[in-house]
């Protein structure tokens, strides 16, 4: 825990519940946070104090090289504004000092923050910092306490957002030479993360070869104080792919098109090669793009090259999946919800007892009377409830076995929260297309509407 021992006889530090403040989405997303902690001071003597204060600052800080060539041609530029700040008094200041007896003292802070705050960011020419700092004023003479925490403001991105479920897709067709797509699953990307790059390369001229592909991730910064202004970019990452012949294993080659795929490495947000996530406030902006060169021999042997820019972003995730929803092609996985098969998971152990229902729906009941020899289950009223059976009570005993859907006999319109269907570890699927309204609404022992029905109410 991080605190401050002191010789005289208290220990004076700042707690909170997190040094990373996570803001979900972008800043006109994001509803904003609140920063909770607490100040405690621990007196192992009777002490004198004339005042404790505690401050949150938020900064941002530039600086860089203006002008060109060297000597007195140049000037370095610095600029520092406060972004965010707010200050609590515990103990008023006052011509009178405070007796603290051998105690424990805790004063609790609260302080929401704006969902459009600036994340935090160390970068060579510009720095976006956040501090708490508490100081107990000691009386004359007597050195006072302080305590420093410093903050990380860290945005990340909502699963809804279209960046993580866009595929960039470009496709082209340059100077009658070859035709191309790029493609790449997804349009943001985390830190410490891959890029799966796939090239789809198809030439048109005669004799026309490919030599390699060059993929670079460069990285943009600019930056804004006043009258003045800064803008810089850097290589961040390169991938260089020269086994492009019909004889590579890992290219495929389908007559006369190329498909290939590089992954890209993006480095991670800390360490000597680290990179910044995108941002965009008034003062500071970072973004990034994937640069791809393709170097092509010619028939008569001179070299070209064809340059596209594929547009990603690099932002901080969320590693918080505990309530994630399913992506919306896995939702078909989901059983449906019914009472009988939850019974036999909690009969088996599977599943705990307060996730039962005492008794089944209407529906279920109906489709039922017909069981009678069934095991019973206790309720959770103490009562006993047959187990139904999957057949139906309208079908009639055949010589052919009976098949039922697999939305049959159950009612669909109870449906179980979502901590109850991931605790169920069982994934429900089936060959066959989807049932028709009138198919998934006819079930035993319930009358609903028709479509047409409906319409006409309308």
């Amino acid at each position: 825990m991080h605190h401050i021992h002191l010789l005289q006889g208290a220990d004076f530090k700042i707690n909170v519940e997190s040094d990373n403040i996570l803001l979900h989405g972008t800043a006109e997303e994001s509803a904003g946070v609140l920063l909770r902690g607490s100040v405690v001071l621990d007196c192992h003597e009777d002490i004198k104090i004339r005042s404790i204060v505690l401050k949150f600052i938020g900064k941002v800080k530039t600086s860089w090289i203006e002008g060109f060539g060297r000597g007195p041609q140049q000037s370095m530029f610095r600029d520092e504004k406060t972004i965010l700040e707010h200050e609590w008094s515990f103990l008023p200041h006052t011509k009178k000092v405070y007796h603290l007896t051998d105690r424990h003292y805790r004063w609790d802070f609260e302080l929401p923050l704006p969902g459009d705050l600036p994340e935090s960011i160390q970068h060579d020419l510009g720095q976006v910092e956040y501090r708490l700092k508490a100081v107990a004023e000691r009386p004359t003479f007597a050195m006072n306490w302080t305590d420093k925490r410093n903050l990380t403001v860290t945005r990340v991105m909502l699963p809804s957002s279209l960046e993580l479920q866009q595929q960039i897709d470009i496709a082209n067709e340059w100077a009658d030479k070859l035709t191309y797509e790029f493609a790449m699953p997804r349009k943001c990307y985390s830190p410490n993360s891959l890029i799966p790059i796939t090239f789809r390369l198809v030439p048109i001229a005669p004799n026309l070869q490919i030599r390699s592909i060059s993929c670079l991730l460069k990285e943009y910064v600019s930056l804004a104080a006043g009258d003045h202004g800064k803008t810089f970019s850097q290589l961040i990452r390169q991938v260089r792919d020269d086994h492009l012949s019909l004889d590579d294993p890992a290219a495929h080659w389908d007559g006369s098109a190329l498909t290939k795929t590089i992954t890209l490495a993006v480095p991670p947000s800390e360490g000597d090669h680290k990179i910044t996530c995108d941002t965009t406030n008034d003062l500071i902006k970072v973004r990034h793009k994937i640069k791809v060169e393709i170097t092509l021999v010619n028939q008569d042997g001179h070299i070209s090259e064809l340059r596209a820019a594929l547009p990603v972003m690099v932002s901080a995730m969320s590693n918080d999946d505990a309530g994630a929803l399913p992506a919306y092609e896995d939702t078909w996985k989901s059983i449906p919800y019914d009472p009988d098969t939850f019974a036999r998971m909690v009969a088996e152990g599977m599943l705990p007892t307060s996730l039962v229902r005492a008794t089944p729906n209407e529906a279920a009941s109906l489709a039922t009377q017909s069981v009678m020899d069934e095991p019973l289950m206790p309720s959770m009223s103490g009562n006993t409830t047959p187990l139904p059976s999957p057949r139906p009570a309208h079908q009639e005993s055949t010589d052919t076995p009976y098949d039922p859907l697999p939305w049959q006999a159950l009612d669909l319109s109870r449906v179980p929260s979502y901590t109850t269907a991931c605790r169920t570890n069982r994934l429900y699927s089936f060959s066959g297309s989807l049932p028709t309204y009138e198919s998934a609404i006819a079930i035993p022992g319930q009358a609903r509407p028709s479509l047409t029905s409906l319409a006409n109410q309308s």
